[in-house]
């Protein structure tokens, strides 16, 4: 039987009970000092966005002297459960707390292992829901949320690499992305290619990102989900798995595939060239025909 996060912190608490003298007080120059570490280490704008805004949350939960110690990490986890927040959410927080404490030099003051809840397995979006999201957005009239879908659930492109999908770059065919250090060439299917050109000619977009507000502003991580699964009702889909998470697993599903499909076809044609050979020339075959 699984433990609750509750439980599960609450054991882990009991061996923290001794109080200690050693400190870290929690400034807003300390958080800026590490999250402009995480911007040397070329992370990406969207994730350095969900870390300075998860370690604001805890400056403002922390105590009028703002110290964090062995016993933080724990209790705030505990304060944002009894809060009603999901296990994942938990996971998230705790997990940026735990980094910006291993930047501090203080890793044993991090909590990890947390069990996992039965809302962290992440439900899987089929090629019809897929499908399904696809027409609602059309039926609708939503073209940007179409081309959203699309463009993760299609081509492949993270969440966090939106931005970096501009007109310059679609115009070329191959983009070329870059999330958490680590660059890859992403091919531009032609279909999508062409209706990303004629989504920017009507929106006027005519250099840099094309998802963006109507500030010009690429689109936050939340207003691309809340945009994606605005339309789950419509298109008989179930709320959580219309999300960008779900798209990009369901791609990564699809592509793996087709891969094994094809490795299995160049297996199969080996074999059947190996065969072949071996009639012609097999040292058996040969003593059978001396023979």
């Amino acid at each position: 039987m699984k433990l609750s996060v509750c439980l599960y912190v609450e054991m882990e608490m009991v061996h923290l009970k001794e109080k200690t003298a050693d400190v870290i007080r929690l400034t807003e120059e300390k958080i800026a000092e590490y999250i402009q570490s995480l911007s040397e280490r070329g992370l990406c704008a969207d994730s350095i966005q969900n870390y300075s805004a998860t370690l604001k949350n805890l400056f403002l939960y922390l105590p009028k002297d703002k110290q964090i110690n062995s016993r933080t990490a724990p209790e705030w986890a505990l304060y944002l459960e009894k809060k009603g927040y999901g296990a994942r959410t938990i996971n998230a927080r705790v997990s940026v707390l735990n980094s910006f404490l291993m930047y501090a030099g203080k890793r044993e003051w991090q909590l990890c292992d947390f069990q996992r809840q039965p809302e962290d397995i992440q439900p899987e979006l089929s090629r019809a829901e897929y499908r399904r999201l696809l027409n609602a957005a059309r039926a609708m009239g939503r073209e940007r949320v179409y081309l959203l879908i699309k463009t993760i659930g299609g081509a492949g492109v993270r969440m966090q690499e939106l931005s970096q999908i501009t007109v310059e770059a679609v115009r070329e065919g191959t983009v070329l992305l870059s999330c958490h250090n680590q660059k890859r060439n992403l091919y531009m299917p032609a279909v999508l290619q062409k209706e990303l050109l004629n989504f920017a000619k009507r929106e006027g977009i005519q250099t840099g990102p094309l998802f963006v507000t109507r500030k010009g502003r690429p689109m936050s991580r939340s207003s691309v989900y809340h945009s994606i699964n605005g339309i789950s009702r419509d298109a008989r889909v179930p709320e959580e798995k219309a999300n960008p998470r779900c798209l990009w697993k369901m791609y990564q599903n699809t592509y793996t595939e087709i891969q094994l499909h094809f490795a299995r076809i160049a297996e199969q044609t080996y074999e059947r060239m190996l065969t072949e050979e071996q009639l012609a020339l097999g040292w058996e075959e040969q003593a059978l025909y001396d023979g």
